[in-house]
């Protein structure tokens, strides 16, 4: 798992363990430091380091979510994303489900379809 995901990792833990067992559903970055500060060190700065990364590569949050809102948009935890990354190469999940995109897929395919798109032009050239 690298850096990132591990951060995430932690972070969704978080935010899940707030909104189901201390009942407090998070609303914004501050419900999550304020939930990590009150565990006991070294889970505590593990924590407050892994929101600090997230927060810092600016990614998308859903917040407000718990498993009453789940039920109620009849969602399921494993596909419900909380979190995801500004190029959506990683997303979590509402149950703790890291999904991973290798961003050089989609690039590959812009890459193809334009040297196909050069080749028609190339072909249309030699007809005229």
């Amino acid at each position: 798992m690298s850096p990132e995901e591990n951060a995430l990792d932690i972070v969704t833990a978080i935010y899940k363990i707030s909104a189901d067992v201390k009942k407090k559903v998070p609303q914004d970055w501050e419900d999550l430091e304020n939930y990590a500060s009150s565990l006991q060190d070294p889970a505590r700065q593990d924590a407050l380091d892994a929101i600090r990364k997230i927060k810092d590569l600016n990614y998308k949050v859903t917040w407000g979510i718990d498993s009453m809102v789940l039920k109620e948009k009849n969602a399921s935890a494993k596909e419900y994303v909380l979190f995801e990354s500004p190029d959506g190469h990683l997303k979590s999940t509402y149950g703790g489900t890291i999904l991973k995109e290798d961003p050089e897929e989609g690039k590959e395919e812009v890459k193809l379809e334009k040297v196909e798109s050069d080749e028609k032009k190339t072909d249309t050239a030699k007809v005229q």
